[in-house]
């Protein structure tokens, strides 16, 4: 059977770690509310890249997203009913109540994902109905109650702070950040030769000074660069920066990098061209 890991790559999130058993942890927890998952991380799009992948892996023929924004002014903005009609019209539709109305109308005849981003930037309000809804299954848009179905409809919350207690309570907490380490790797998983190890303790070495851990589709990406692309210093760099998430920028081009780049670039010049002699890539080439 094909890895969650797999199944999430298959849908753009590729991943050091294999979530499986938290999803399952997730999926087979017996609550009496609506089912939640907490995505923890670094603030980026990387935790909404999981959420719909997460999505996706699961088949949730219906993923509704949400983004909340900064708190708009207090005036409302009135909507005619009518272009040639005056008057003071109609208030326009809470974004809110309209996804959540759409999540409630979908979980009643299907599985539904709703996942609910930047909710640190809503206001307080909304996170106590939201613990509402998330308990007891039903949402309010004005007097109008909109039902849940408990057993189709899951729900991903994604916020830069930490959650209101009462969603911490009712969620299972997951962190999706780059930095579990990659499984050992060999020159095999990579399709290389034996000889390749050399190759492989330089870029262990360039990303440890890099403070980073890239997975297995990075690494084959910065390799393929080296057998084809990679003539200079400047070139290692343009490809590390270009492959591989994370790079700090401002670390890759510091003279203390420069000299871990020089250092280990000779090393994969050897690795390339076994027959030549070490002192001729001590330097960038001309």
């Amino acid at each position: 059977m094909i890895s969650l890991r797999h199944r999430l790559a298959e849908f753009g999130f590729i991943a050091n770690e294999d979530y499986s058993y938290p999803v399952r942890c997730l999926l087979s927890a017996r609550v009496e509310h609506l089912r939640c998952l907490n995505i923890e991380g670094t603030s980026g799009r990387r935790r909404a890249a999981f959420a719909h992948a997460l999505g996706q892996a699961l088949a949730f023929e219906h993923i509704l997203y949400h983004e909340y924004t900064p708190p708009r002014p207090e005036a409302p903005v009135r909507i005619p009913v009518d272009p040639d009609e005056e008057g003071a019209g109609e208030y326009p539709a809470d974004p809110v109540d309209r996804i959540l109305g759409e999540a409630c109308a979908r979980s009643e005849g299907e599985p539904a994902l709703l996942i609910l981003d930047q909710l640190h930037r809503a206001p307080f309000a909304e996170h106590l109905r939201l613990a509402e809804f998330i308990r007891t299954g039903f949402w309010y848009a004005g007097d109008l109650p909109l039902k849940a179905h408990p057993g189709h409809l899951l729900i991903f919350l994604i916020s830069d702070e930490p959650l209101f207690h009462s969603l911490r309570q009712m969620s299972f907490k997951v962190w999706v950040d780059p930095e579990v380490q990659a499984p050992a790797l060999t020159p095999e998983a990579l399709g290389l030769p034996p000889q390749a190890r050399t190759l492989l303790q330089a870029l262990g070495t360039l990303f440890e000074a890099l403070q980073l851990h890239p997975n297995l589709n990075e690494y084959a990406r910065v390799i393929h660069d080296i057998h084809v692309n990679v003539n200079d210093l400047e070139d290692l760099r343009h490809s590390l920066y270009g492959w591989v998430e994370g790079v700090d920028r401002e670390r890759l081009m510091s003279p203390s990098m420069t000299h871990v780049l020089e250092t280990q670039l000779a090393v994969i010049r050897h690795y390339l061209h076994p027959g030549e002699a070490p002192a001729d890539w001590s330097a960038d080439d001309d």
